[in-house]
């Protein structure tokens, strides 16, 4: 039996990934990132035809499997057994979270080289950083090799769920349902404020100053950049809009995808405070608002900064 037929139990018995870096010091974190076009390297065709994108079910197939988290030979660094969290493409990069299994030895470089014929991996494989979907039983192997008792690990990885927030796709009173995201559950955090704002260098001033107001206000801000939970990008947006109990919106420039967020903001009713560099930004349906300008200074930063803090101080002792 191949990945190829094998029902998602059946595949989870016997094939892993094999994510081989040249960093250093690689996986002691929990995020990682490479190039898209190292995805299904060193893989069988059947196995790159079917993980070649990143559809939702790639995504669960591949966050389900084993995964062997391996140095390139020239680190000298032992591997780990774990598994892929969440992944997300930006441009030509794969982002994703990872998390090592508790209990699992780390595998020394020796060990590993003598178990590359039984891992399907090849000799020079190990001096290139890559991502490859093996069809081969990991587990199996680690446990031949005295390094894991397989009914252990095995059963980590058919039963450890990751945990998801609850969600609605029904807000209470809209006669909608999204189709492009979901709704979370739950309340919004009293002392949290999101800022939606282009994701430019030279916006990145700003931000600071918004984060000094919300710091002056008892408040702590998250901008989208910050987070990283969600496979989907406006998925952690929309999470974050509906976590904040005040959304902060920079109009500067007409950004499109400021004025999709703002609408966000609206429908969920959360309070939103707008800023920019020019009124004259603001589109005519969005033109009633009250609208904090601000010069791009480090004087007119300041100012703002101050104003902000007032609003967001005014705001939270209602």
């Amino acid at each position: 039996m191949t990945a190829k037929t094998a029902s998602h139990e059946e595949a989870l018995s016997i094939v892993y990934n094999l994510i081989m870096s040249a960093a250093d010091g690689a996986w002691d974190g929990a995020l990682y990132s490479l190039e898209r076009s190292r995805v299904g390297e060193y893989t069988d065709d059947a196995l790159r035809a079917r993980y070649r994108t990143f559809d939702d079910r790639t995504i669960a197939d591949l966050t389900s499997f084993p995964t062997l988290f391996a140095y390139e030979k020239a680190n000298n660094a032992p591997a780990r057994v774990g598994r892929v969290k969440k992944i997300t493409t930006r441009g030509q990069n794969v982002r994703f979270q990872f998390e090592l299994v508790e209990g699992v030895p780390a595998i020394p470089p020796a060990k590993l080289l003598n178990l590359a014929l039984d891992l399907d991996i090849d000799e020079w494989e190990m001096n290139r950083t890559h991502w490859a979907v093996k069809d081969v039983d990991l587990i199996g192997v680690l446990d031949r090799a005295g390094i894991v008792r397989a009914k252990r690990l095995r059963a980590k990885f058919e039963h450890d769920s990751l945990p998801a927030a609850p969600r609605s796709t029904r807000p209470s009173g809209l006669g909608v349902q999204p189709a492009v995201f979901d709704l979370p559950t739950g309340k919004p955090e009293r002392d949290l404020v999101s800022v939606m704002m282009p994701l430019a260098p030279d916006f990145d001033s700003v931000y600071r100053a918004v984060k000094a107001a919300c710091k002056d206000a008892g408040l702590r801000c998250l901008r989208a950049d910050d987070i990283w939970e969600e496979s989907i990008l406006i998925q952690d947006i929309v999470n974050l809009i509906c976590r904040s109990v005040i959304v902060v919106v920079d109009f500067t420039q007409r950004n499109p995808n400021v004025m999709y967020e703002t609408g966000i903001a609206h429908t969920v009713g959360r309070t939103v405070v707008p800023i920019s560099q020019s009124v004259e930004d603001l589109p005519f349906d969005l033109q009633h608002h009250r609208t904090l300008p601000y010069s791009l200074t480090t004087k007119g930063l300041e100012t703002m900064a101050g104003k902000l803090a007032r609003r967001l101080r005014s705001l939270t002792a209602r």
